[in-house]
């Protein structure tokens, strides 16, 4: 009986401790404190170099102006945090922090809060991001987002701090955003990192090498996602038994990609300029279904004779808006047809030749 009184006691007191956590975990904010604050936008991001020449990154972010509002009014007496998170090449993102207050940046004349949103600038030391050992970060890229959130203070001991959403993600890169590329190739590839339309995927990459399927379903799904302003969603289940890539499964949803049989897709497989051209293709009647496709009166190319039958009409419509040129000849160059051309990886899609015709796309399309 001794033992069972205890017991009840023990239990009496558990009861009123977690009455206790409860109440004052689902109490009432204080007033004006929201539940949830807006996300940050990161609008841009440069290299940029100190007095000493050391390179440090200046993102302009866009903070929105209910955020600039409850740092101003600072209900419950707290204030508004920013913090972000970084990746370096292909590693892990960071866990949040290394920020701090959002007025030092928003803060106006005499340290009062502008009254407008806006973007406002703030940097980034690369060398501090862990893993450098030298100011050369030339071949390195480097990814970021940011979030902001509200700590206030008014009689609460163990508050919870109302976070948003994170921002979108801006990379770069303080030298090439590629290993290597072809000289002639550089400008379009400039301009793809300018349009975002470059897939981490191919982030640092050998340019001049051949495409595989996998990093062609990426291109040319990010291409349909900027320019449709739409997020494309991946088929399931995933019919494949070698990839799981999200990439993939939307590029196949969107009717761009088909597998290599039934259950495969062979994600690793290098494409030739038949299959690029074709993919692409399709990737265009994925975002304007409606289009007029026809390719009578566009005349054949000297080599025709070795393009698939299947990728006649890609390879035309194609070559009709300048996407994808043949050689001085007019040739199209769709695939290796003998050995030696397979040695020489005649007909292959290289990466930045993919870029570049996502490039003539978007510009097409746009």
């Amino acid at each position: 009986m001794r033992y069972h009184f205890k017991t009840m006691l023990l239990m009496a007191a558990v009861l009123i401790v977690n009455t206790m956590f409860s109440a004052t975990a689902f109490a009432a904010l204080p007033e004006g404190v929201p539940t949830s604050l807006e996300a940050p936008q990161v609008k841009s991001i440069e290299l940029k170099h100190n007095e000493d020449g050391n390179p440090y990154f200046e993102a302009q972010v866009y903070f929105p102006q209910s955020v600039l509002n409850l740092d101003s009014d600072a209900p419950g007496d707290g204030s508004v945090f920013w913090d972000y998170s970084v990746k370096i090449d292909n590693g892990s993102w960071s866990e949040f922090g290394g920020g701090g207050y959002i007025n030092v940046y928003t803060g106006g004349e005499d340290g009062e809060t502008p009254v407008s949103a806006g973007t406002f600038p703030i940097t980034f030391d690369p060398i501090d991001e862990g893993s450098l050992t030298s100011i050369d970060i030339k071949s390195h890229i480097y990814s970021y987002k940011l979030l902001v959130y509200y700590d206030y203070y008014e009689g609460w001991p163990d508050i919870q701090p109302i976070y948003s959403p994170a921002s979108n993600i801006v990379t770069i890169g303080s030298g090439s955003f590629y290993s290597d590329a072809s000289k002639w190739a550089e400008p379009e590839l400039e301009k793809a990192s300018e349009l975002e339309l470059i897939p981490d995927i191919l982030k640092g990459a050998d340019m001049t090498k051949p495409i595989t399927r996998e990093e062609f379903c990426e291109l040319a799904v990010l291409l349909y996602e900027k320019v449709t302003d739409t997020a494309a969603a991946p088929i399931s289940p995933n019919p494949f038994t070698d990839t799981s890539n999200s990439q993939i499964l939307k590029a196949y949803a969107l009717g761009i990609t088909a597998g290599t049989s039934a259950t495969a897709f062979s994600p690793k497989t290098l494409i030739n300029r038949e299959q690029c051209a074709a993919m692409l293709f399709r990737a265009i009647k994925a975002i304007a279904p409606d289009a007029d496709y026809s390719v009578t009166g566009i005349k054949d190319f000297p080599d025709q004779k070795d393009i698939s039958s299947w990728a006649v009409d890609s390879a035309k419509y194609m070559s009709k808006l300048g996407i994808i040129k043949g050689d001085r000849d007019g040739n199209f160059m769709p695939k290796a047809t003998t050995t030696a051309k397979v040695a020489a990886g005649y007909g292959m899609a290289t990466r930045e030749a993919a870029i570049l015709m996502a490039v003539r796309t978007y510009e097409t399309m746009d």
